[in-house]
């Protein structure tokens, strides 16, 4: 039975296996981009605490430096690493790894993330800094959590974490402004 639109292929010197093919190669060659290269592309930063692998949105962060002289802070929360001085600012170091209820590396982070977020000023302490990458807009997806697993370009499956909701658990118990 045929159906609208459907092509007949006369081709004696080819079996119907390879009719197919060629048919299936040419349908890849005409076909429309596909719909996630049509969806917005944001660039992240990839990070990593002890072995697990991280991202987050370069529009999301300040600067990223290495961990100057931190100052414990007596009864802190857990995830308050302490503070740093940092370009005439106070700013808090937290380790992520609580928020994300992930264990706490072995050795403590080199690297920090200062974060675009004005009172408090925030510092994220992470193992270190691998690369950036460019991958489909996680926002245009929707949801509410901490991480969401997407595809980067080459393939590479990142955790990006949603900025604006770790801050939010991380600040769960007010903290001295400086």
């Amino acid at each position: 039975m045929s159906m609208p639109g459907d092509l007949r292929v006369a081709a004696p010197f080819l079996d119907a296996e390879a009719v197919a093919a060629v048919l299936a190669e040419r349908q890849r060659a005409l076909a429309p981009p596909e719909a996630a290269d049509q969806r917005s592309r944001i660039r992240v930063l990839t990070w990593t605490l002890g072995e697990e692998t991280y991202a987050t949105p370069l529009a999301d962060l300040f600067e990223v430096a290495a961990i100057p002289r931190v100052t414990a802070v007596p009864g802190a929360p857990p995830a308050l690493v302490g503070l740093i001085a940092w370009r005439g600012a106070v700013l808090n170091l937290f380790d992520p790894a609580v928020a994300l209820r992930l264990a706490t590396p072995e050795e403590p982070g080199r690297a920090m993330l200062v974060l675009r977020h004005a009172a408090p000023r925030i510092a994220l302490q992470v193992s270190a800094i691998t690369a950036s990458a460019a991958i489909v807009d996680p926002g245009a997806t929707g949801g509410d959590t901490l991480t969401r697993f997407v595809e980067a370009d080459g393939g590479q499956r990142l955790a990006v974490v949603n900025t604006a909701l770790l801050i939010q658990r991380l600040l769960a118990r007010p903290l001295q402004e400086g």
